[in-house]
């Protein structure tokens, strides 16, 4: 095969073509661990099918093209969506409007092409790039990791835009559409191509081979791409007829109704233009159109794509992914020491990401203990098909556990997740560093522990760096960074790489006690408990915090991480401060009992199989008098406890600790649950006003205490009339 010609068309896509009339068209979103499709994306997409009609039309032998092959140059990811900030520049609906009439032209003719487009899917396929694949006329996919295909736009209250969802009910069926479209859920390839999405699954070193050959086999009319994409004509008869069609929309638009959830609009705009477009195509593709161009210009949708921006530039911050020009070196082997409460989570989250996995329990018994807590992790996604209980064991099997130290020195990088206890973690330091051989990255990972306290002691303090997980490891979106004195840059960007490696975005932070996320969420989990002590009831200060936004109430989210190891984080960061007398003695009392959260089954909830509801004993274990305050209004509980936090998040900003707003945000959007669409306690202070929190934090200082004193940044930034942010 040669290449007779090669095209730069845009700075994201370009295109080559081979001596047989097959054009390789190569997605590379240039600094970026992702691609994102932009408008000129569609304007280059356009040249290339004005050149195809040309060359078909015009019978140009020389440098016809026959067939198109779209790849990616990225190792993981596809199409990863829209670059969503280009929508932050509309200010009108139908601004909006024309560039979904674009996206949607440009599928429609990709589909229609008489040269046939082959996609080869080689990680995240998301959004508008589902869209785009969706229009081809045959996918395939890889087996290796990462590979994901789902309509995700709601999360940025959004619609597809781009033809895609009449396209992928012809293919999957109108249920199965909206549930993709409803809960963002990606599928794995083989979900995929069970359901029609993929036409072929093959190993990533075939990818490319394949797709040229099926596009080869496309253009000379050697191969159909199947027909019915239901189990045949009987099932699609069964499953796409128009009253099961009219019972799947009317159960969706209940649910929708019922549930609410904050994408309601979004949502029902959705699921309304879906309707429309299965019964009639070129209608659905205009309410489409007309609904995404509403949904753009809403102050609701402008947050989270704001949000989303800002979470796409703290993953890709070029300053960590390389060193002196060096690409970090990707690990292939992890090792964990320390088996509870959050090793087994780190082996499965690194496991479910290709990455082979030693676990050190402290003992034989643990060893078991923490094994079967991975293989229960990986059999609890099975579904009952063979090829996902095939696909779990191999994830399973990638995990090897001792009591010992033994299969830790040809790791990479060796966590350590311990606890709380200080002297612990030094001392596991001192014994993997004291074994034959192994260069490594050692990573301490703690609630509240500088790291710094830990690398004193080391040999090679270069090679330490502080981490710390959010909640439970395997639902965390963002692992916070520490950086100590002595860590050098190579272990910055070899431990920023691992956590991308492990689909979690990585936040860089100064090295102090609790860091950012646990002094921002202890502020909150304080106050909570302060409140709670004032006799304001559990489920009034749950539901205020659900209502303002959050996934789970305070109370709930302790239970998560655990009433000990929040204990802990509090003695480390508050130790014996009176001002915090109250929070420290009720959580003495509730560990005393055995009452620690989800571990033990007991906490502020009671845990019982699948069923979670309040435990009413805490409120006489620790004394509590509920409603002795009648009358508290919920916005009160709201701002008692959302300002505890947005206080301290600007103490952070002001010591240093996180490098900017946008950095505080996303740590609080994705590590600690901070609504989205308000967009974390900075752009929630400009929403608000910065004259406006800092008088209710004056209020609030004058009767609660020291803890509601504004920082000195906040102050003067009010004086100014200023903001954080300037869009």
């Amino acid at each position: 095969m040669t290449t007779k010609e090669r095209e730069q068309t845009t700075g994201s896509l370009s295109y080559t073509v081979d001596s047989d009339g097959i054009a390789t068209l190569v997605v590379h979103t240039p600094g970026s661990v992702v691609n994102r499709l932009r408008h000129e994306d569609y304007l280059a997409m356009e040249e290339l099918l004005d050149k195809i009609d040309k060359d078909l039309d015009m019978l140009e032998s020389d440098d016809e093209i026959r067939a198109v092959v779209i790849v990616s140059d990225k190792d993981w990811s596809f199409i990863s969506g829209a670059d969503a900030g280009e929508y932050l520049e509309f200010t009108l609906a139908d601004e909006g409007r024309s560039y979904s009439l674009r996206a949607q032209e440009v599928s429609e003719r990709i589909e229609a092409s008489r040269a046939p487009f082959v996609a080869a899917v080689n990680g995240a396929c998301l959004g508008v790039g589902l869209e785009l694949i969706i229009a081809c006329k045959y996918r395939i996919g890889s087996n290796g990791r990462g590979v994901e295909l789902g309509l995700n736009q709601l999360e940025n209250g959004l619609i597809p835009c781009a033809g895609g969802m009449p396209r992928l009910a012809r293919l999957v069926g109108t249920k199965e559409t909206i549930d993709m479209i409803l809960t963002g859920e990606p599928l794995d390839a083989e979900y995929a191509r069970q359901a029609g999405l993929l036409d072929e699954i093959v190993p990533p070193e075939l990818l490319r081979e394949t797709a040229r050959k099926r596009a080869l086999e496309l253009s000379a009319k050697e191969l159909k791409p199947r027909r019915f994409r239901f189990g045949g004509v009987a099932n699609a008869l069964l499953k796409e007829n128009p009253v099961s069609r009219k019972m799947s929309f009317d159960k969706a638009k209940k649910d929708i109704r019922e549930n609410g959830g904050l994408h309601l609009t979004a949502s029902r705009m959705a699921v309304e233009a879906l309707e429309i477009g299965v019964a009639s195509f070129n209608r659905g593709l205009h309410v489409e159109s007309v609904y995404f161009g509403e949904l753009a210009v809403t102050s609701y949708a402008k947050q989270l794509i704001r949000t989303a921006v800002a979470v796409d530039q703290v993953r890709n911050d070029g300053r960590f992914s390389k060193t002196a020009g060096k690409a970090a070196k990707k690990p292939s082997k992890l090792a964990v020491a320390g088996g509870e409460p959050f090793g087994p989570g780190i082996a499965c989250l690194a496991a479910e990401s290709g990455i082979r996995v030693r676990l050190k329990a402290k003992d034989d018994a643990t060893v078991g203990k923490s094994l079967k807590e991975c293989y229960d992790y990986f059999m609890g996604k099975v579904s009952g098909r063979e090829e996902d209980s095939i696909h779990a064991e191999r994830k399973f099997d990638l995990i090897s556990a001792a009591s010992d130290y033994s299969g830790f020195r040809r790791a990479d990088i060796i966590i350590e997740s311990a606890g709380e206890d200080p002297e612990v973690k030094r001392r596991i330091l001192t014994d993997v560093e004291a074994l034959p051989g192994g260069n490594f990255v050692y990573v301490s990972n703690s609630y509240a522990v500088p790291v710094s306290t830990i690398s004193g002691g080391s040999k090679n303090p270069a090679k330490v760096i502080g981490m710390r997980m959010s909640g439970s490891v395997s639902d965390s979106d963002l692992i916070e960074i520490s950086i100590g004195e002595g860590t050098s840059p190579e272990t910055v960007s070899e431990t920023f790489e691992l956590v991308k490696l492990l689909g979690r975005t990585p936040l860089v932070v100064k090295d102090k006690a609790g860091s950012y996320l646990t002094r921002v969420e202890l502020a909150y989990f304080a106050e909570a408990l302060q409140l709670l002590g004032e006799g304001v009831g559990a489920q009034d200060i749950e539901d205020a915090m659900v209502q303002f936004g959050f996934p789970e109430g305070p109370l709930s989210a302790m239970d998560d991480v655990g009433l000990d190891v929040v204990k802990q984080g509090a003695v480390a960061i508050y130790g014996h401060s009176p001002e915090y007398a109250k929070p420290r003695a009720m959580l003495d009392q509730m560990v005393s009992e055995g009452k620690t959260g989800v571990r033990s089954g007991t906490g502020f909830y009671r845990y019982h199989r699948d069923e979670k509801r309040l435990d009413r004993s805490v409120s006489r274990l620790l004394s509590l008098h509920e409603d002795d305050t009648d009358g508290i209004s919920q916005e009160y509980i709201q701002d008692r406890l959302v300002l505890a936090l947005v206080n301290e998040a600007m103490s952070c900003l002001e010591e240093e600790v996180i490098e900017s707003a946008r950095d505080g945000d996303v740590g609080a959007v994705l590590g600690l649950g901070f609504p989205a669409y308000r967009g974390g306690p900075f752009r929630y202070v400009d929403t608000v006003g910065t004259g406006d929190v800092l008088k209710k934090l004056h209020n609030l200082s004058v009767r609660y205490g020291t803890r509601y004193s504004p920082p000195v940044s906040l102050k003067n930034t009010a004086v100014g009339g200023g903001r954080f942010y300037e869009d």
